[in-house]
């Protein structure tokens, strides 16, 4: 896995959601920083299964363990995915 910073942008966040995504209409990916606060963020779809979210500025402003999970709407059905773990450093 890559090695990730507070302030890093520009990094892919990809999620398996374990079923075809084609029809979709809401794709995010929620954020649980350590202090507690949730974020979400809009993914785009990537490949059949899975959602991508591309890190910008003021994204990843804490240090250490980050909680992440997909959240999908669609037709006749929506929820979440697996909850995985992010650890993010701080930087010298």
């Amino acid at each position: 896995m890559t090695v990730v910073f507070v302030g890093d942008t520009g990094t892919e966040i990809i999620l398996d959601c374990g079923t075809a995504l084609a029809s979709a209409t809401v794709r995010q990916v929620i954020a649980r920083t350590p202090r507690g606060t949730k974020k979400t963020w809009t993914a785009t779809q990537e490949g059949l299964n899975s959602i991508k979210y591309t890190t910008a500025a003021g994204d990843l402003d804490q240090p250490g363990e980050w909680r992440l999970q997909a959240y999908i709407e669609m037709p006749g059905w929506k929820g979440f995915g697996d909850v995985v773990s992010l650890t993010v450093k701080a930087a010298l």
